[in-house]
């Protein structure tokens, strides 16, 4: 009877979860407010507040969820760059991206570090958690409302960019930290060394990987479920990276660019037009990992919702560092925007654009799972931070899109 009852629990809950993502999608679509927060919170009722869902069952489950997540993230950021808008309005979205996402990394770590006696480690990984991210989801659909190409483009440049860095920066501080590398001069080199050989593999195999899978793709791309096999190939060519310890997320970024960017890279090779893969079968690709990602997200937010440290709300620690750390993204974000952005008609809209999401969630589950330092405390402050954030997007956008629609008129 317990096993009846537990399965047919979890099925209302799957349920009502997809439902939750469904309708939430929707109502994000017609007022821009996520169902991150909606998730989140249902999450903490489920999890610490009603103890419905055992914390020790969950911690278990997250590494394997967040490690798809992560590729699956990795292969949409990929398959998001076009060479075109690269060279197009890729300089401005770069010089923004690294302003604000290495001031805010720096200041966050200098303060957590100095000011809060929190230790290196646990400094740099809050700092590349939450420091500087905008979600690919939130901030890309507000910037399309107003019809500007060149605008979306860029804040979707940035969005997909600053993941790429966080994502790269908490990684190899993670493969540092269970290493026993010391955070400071001595252990630097050793850092770099490990960074540059890792990143060196991940692009080398990405790239020839996407040039095999290509090859393959000529064969074999009117077969009905060839964009089902791509995503295998993806899981592959992950699991063999991180097997070899190569970058597996930069060799699957490299993978998602190259198959995205197809015709460039054949055209580079001199291979023949007719021969390359029509892009309607990489749209079946781009819509197939679309909704993997759909359904990842949903359950992710849920999951750190279920991981939520209840007890750390009640405490004015938890405050004064959320206080402190929107002072530092509102800081950095105003400076990034401030020394890049050439349009000046969209100031305001590129300042405003800085809701964060799935990224944060992933990596503050990987700080929860690996029992980093004070990773409560991160898990915690990155869900308050994505619910915060996404507030002040939403808020901030519905004040400044009139005077954008009277701009543009």
């Amino acid at each position: 009877m317990s096993y009846a009852l537990s399965f047919i629990s979890i099925f209302f809950i799957t349920a009502g979860l997809i439902f939750i993502g469904f309708f939430g999608e929707m109502f994000f679509r017609k007022t821009g407010f996520s169902e991150y927060i909606f998730l989140i919170l249902i999450g903490i009722i489920f999890g610490p507040i009603f103890k419905i869902f055992p914390y020790s069952i969950i911690v278990e489950i997250l590494p394997y969820l967040s490690q798809l997540t992560l590729a699956m993230i990795m292969l949409e950021l990929g398959m998001s760059f076009m060479i075109d808008d690269l060279i197009k309005e890729g300089s401005s979205a770069a010089v923004r991206t690294v302003i604000y996402v290495m001031l805010s990394v720096v200041l966050i770590f200098i303060i957590f570090r100095y000011v809060f006696d929190w230790g290196s480690y646990s400094s740099f990984f809050l700092a590349t958690v939450v420091g500087g991210e905008t979600t690919t989801t939130v901030v890309p659909y507000l910037a399309k409302s107003i019809k500007e190409e060149g605008f979306f483009t860029n804040i979707t440049l940035e969005a997909s960019l600053n993941s790429v860095i966080l994502i790269v920066l908490f990684t190899f501080s993670l493969n540092s930290f269970l290493q026993s590398v010391p955070f400071d001069i001595n252990g630097f080199e050793t850092i770099v060394s490990s960074l540059i050989s890792q990143i060196s593999i991940g692009i080398v195999i990405g790239f020839l990987a996407a040039l095999i899978w290509i090859e393959f793709a000529r064969h074999f791309w009117t077969e009905e479920f060839f964009y089902i096999a791509t995503i295998g190939y993806t899981l592959a060519l992950y699991a063999f990276l991180s097997f070899i310890n190569g970058s597996a997320i930069l060799g699957v970024l490299t993978f998602g660019i190259t198959l995205m960017n197809n015709k460039t890279f054949l055209n580079f090779f001199k291979t023949k037009t007719s021969e390359q893969i029509i892009d309607l079968q990489v749209n079946y690709i781009k819509m197939f990992q679309k909704e993997i990602t759909f359904f990842l997200r949903t359950y992710f937010f849920f999951f750190i919702g279920l991981v939520f440290f209840i007890d750390k709300l009640f405490s004015t620690l938890t405050y004064i560092y959320l206080a402190v750390l929107l002072a530092i993204l509102l800081g950095a974000r105003y400076i990034a925007v401030k020394l890049s952005t050439k349009n000046k008609k969209y100031t305001n809209a590129y300042y405003v654009m800085m809701a964060q999401g799935l990224t944060p969630a992933v990596l503050a589950s990987m700080a929860l799972y690996y029992s980093l330092p004070m990773s409560h405390y991160i898990v915690t402050i990155a869900s308050l931070i994505i619910i915060v954030t996404n507030i002040i997007t939403v808020a901030g956008w519905v004040k400044i899109a009139p005077s954008l629609a009277q701009q543009k008129q």
